[in-house]
């Protein structure tokens, strides 16, 4: 029987499926509202987000919100795109005595996609007032510069970031993005095909810069290519592009493929459902579109009425 320290190992070793397999023995041996955050925090990083809000509301029935707990709420709203509520459970984790970066990063990342840029550099800047060596402040901060047409500004906050921690990928291909910027589309994807062979090596998100290059370029066969290989460590984001851009470029065959892994390991997607519900209508293949849909529909937590509703408009099947 594992404990629960063994189970925050595995967590923190990123073995997420054995956390999961553990922190469930837990819970089937004792009560512990612990185990329960954390299993939820882990199911949430897995792409499993009804079973993490499940986890959560039994952790805060069982115990209260806490610090922690609010912090994965915001985590499971952000991942479905709600940045008010994500924004609301982030400052909730910093007022419950959560003093770590993350809060505050996340805070700022969603004042920024709700069209706040002074909200968000107000938390950006509380995070590097705190923890100047941090990235994650430096980060947003460049976004938020970017977002404001201040290129010089924003290279200057991406590099910052990237000398406190050399390590962090993302602020390294924020920062690659930021100086090609006045390049030309085709000069800009050699460079960064340089940087993947050389410096940047394995940099999952600089073949994210690469495949929005080519697809600025109009190629989206190359986009979907790009995010493929990106892909293939296992990112649901970047599949989730891949199967746009191959609907883009006319591989239809491939992007229904896709697109319907994509919907079955995230069901709660709105994009990727309407995406998927609408190549396959234009596909024509209403029985694949079924039994898609009726497999996701268990799992489709807050759009199940979406999902009634496409099945309802299906024909029904042949005899």
């Amino acid at each position: 029987m594992p404990t629960l320290d063994e189970a925050l190992r595995l967590k923190r070793s990123g073995d997420l499926d054995g956390a999961v397999i553990a922190l469930e023995a837990v819970l089937a041996a004792r009560r512990s509202p612990v185990a329960l955050a954390h299993l939820a925090d882990a199911q949430v990083r897995r792409g499993r987000y009804e079973e993490a809000a499940g986890a959560l509301d039994r952790a805060e029935a069982a115990a209260g919100a806490t610090a922690f707990t609010s912090r994965v709420h915001g985590d499971l709203h952000y991942k479905g795109g709600r940045w008010a509520d994500a924004a609301r459970c982030y400052e909730d984790a910093a007022a419950l005595g959560d003093d770590g970066d993350w809060p505050l990063v996340q805070l700022a990342r969603c004042r920024l996609k709700m069209g706040d840029p002074d909200g968000a550099q107000g938390a950006a800047a509380r995070v590097v007032e705190r923890r100047p060596e941090s990235p994650g402040g430096w980060v947003v901060l460049g976004d938020i510069a970017m977002q404001r047409g201040r290129l010089d500004e924003a290279e200057a906050r991406y590099a910052l970031a990237h000398d406190h921690d050399p390590s962090d990928e993302w602020a390294y291909a924020k920062l690659v993005e930021a100086r090609l910027v006045g390049l030309p589309p085709d000069k800009r994807d050699r460079e960064v095909q340089v940087l993947l062979k050389t410096t940047g090596r394995d940099n999952k998100h600089l073949l994210g810069v690469l495949a929005r290059i080519r697809g600025e370029q109009g190629d989206q066969g190359a986009a979907a290519d790009a995010w493929g290989r990106r892909a293939r460590s296992g990112d649901l984001f970047a599949r989730k592009q891949q199967g746009f851009a191959l609907r883009k470029a006319g591989r239809l065959d491939e992007a229904a493929g896709v697109l319907g892994a994509c919907l079955a390991a995230d069901p709660e997607d709105r994009y990727v459902f309407s995406s998927y519900v609408s190549l396959q209508t234009e596909r024509g293949a209403v029985e694949e579109l079924r039994h898609t849909l009726e497999e996701a529909l268990p799992r489709a937590g807050s759009r199940r009425g979406a999902y009634f509703g496409a099945l309802r408009k299906l024909p029904l099947p042949e005899q």
